[in-house]
């Protein structure tokens, strides 16, 4: 879903050592929720796959499955080491660009690139429990905290990879259908926010690419609303392309 697929930018680790606990906060248990979330849904169409499709090998231009699935799995145990980095002071290192991830895992087996995503989630969930809802919040030199960061990492984005893949495969309903449930879990549980509005404007994206012009105008909105800040991003997106020219597209910006 072209410029959907980002990577998320750095974080300023602070290394005072916090308590070997910390108590489950609201955001805490959120987070978990979406973890566990994140994992039915990427089982769900794994599930869907057959033999073929799991061990199929992609190109630079065109991931297969496992090659999606590796993406994520990088990208979620780069998380987790962020969270865990918390505790022990030692910041990680940043993944490859995504061309080389897909070159060094291309031929790995199937169960390994799965175990590792499954594992990465596990790692996540874990390093929470050992995080304080203060540095959990606290955001960094470029306004993300390791909040964001962990829900992107772990659920957002990686609906986008799951959307995708069930439009490859020719399940349009499918593909809605975890994006809009990414839209009602984010408002359900964090409020109609920043959250909320990346959601909704994966939506609108997705809807610009299939040619439903009124459905992702209407996302767009929504987006706008929740978070005007997306503006310039929103302006520069080429998924969206397709509606600059619309009246209804511009009225969005005219105000």
């Amino acid at each position: 879903m072209g410029s959907r697929l980002f990577i998320l930018e750095g974080l300023a680790l602070d290394t005072s050592t916090p308590p070997e606990t910390t108590t489950l906060s609201t955001k805490h248990s959120a987070l978990l929720e979406v973890i566990d979330l994140a994992r039915e849904r990427e089982r769900a169409l794994v599930d869907s796959l057959d033999a073929d499709s799991r061990t199929a090998v992609g190109t630079e231009e065109r991931w297969a499955p496992k090659d999606h699935f590796a993406h994520l799995a990088t990208w979620a145990a780069f998380q987790a080491r962020r969270l865990e980095a918390v505790v022990t002071g030692n910041p990680p290192v940043q993944p490859a660009d995504n061309d080389t991830v897909f070159l060094e895992r291309r031929d790995d087996p199937w169960e390994s690139i799965w175990a590792d995503l499954m594992r990465a989630l596990d790692d996540n969930a874990a390093a929470l429990m050992r995080v304080s809802d203060e540095k959990l919040t606290a955001l960094n030199q470029n306004g993300r905290s390791l909040f964001s960061l962990t829900l992107n990492n772990t659920y957002l984005h990686p609906i986008t990879h799951v959307a995708q893949l069930y439009e490859e495969r020719g399940d349009s309903a499918s593909a809605e259908q975890v994006q809009q449930e990414a839209a009602t879990t984010m408002a359900r549980l964090f409020g109609k926010g920043d959250q909320y509005a990346n959601a909704v404007y994966s939506l609108g994206c997705y809807y610009a690419l299939r040619g439903q012009s009124a459905e992702a105008i209407a996302q767009v909105r929504e987006a706008l609303a929740a978070h005007p800040k997306l503006t310039d991003q929103i302006k520069e997106d080429v998924d969206l392309v397709s509606l600059h020219d619309l009246p209804e597209y511009q009225a969005l910006f005219s105000a």
